[in-house]
């Protein structure tokens, strides 16, 4: 069906690189969900403000719209001349 000799190095580093972002991605997940609850749980009126209505706005979004804003925010920024200026 597919040809896929000589490419097994590649797959396998791919499979690796997949597994890295994936453990690392879930190990940010964790420590930023943590400081989210300490946040909510806290004695402090501002932590607990600025946790609330992060999770609200965060909720109220559609994951899909959040995906594509991020692509294409993140499109907008490489692109910008500003910052084009200013990294080279």
């Amino acid at each position: 069906m597919f040809d896929l000799q000589g490419y097994e190095v590649s797959i396998l580093n791919g499979a690796w690189l997949t597994v890295q972002v994936a453990v690392l991605s879930l190990l940010l997940a964790m420590v930023l969900g943590m400081l989210g609850a300490l946040a909510k749980l806290s004695r402090s009126r501002i932590a607990k403000a600025v946790a609330t209505v992060y999770t609200t706005i965060i909720r109220g979004i559609p994951d899909l719209v959040l995906m594509m804003l991020i692509f294409f925010g993140g499109q907008i920024l490489l692109n910008n001349s500003y910052m084009a200026s200013m990294s080279g």
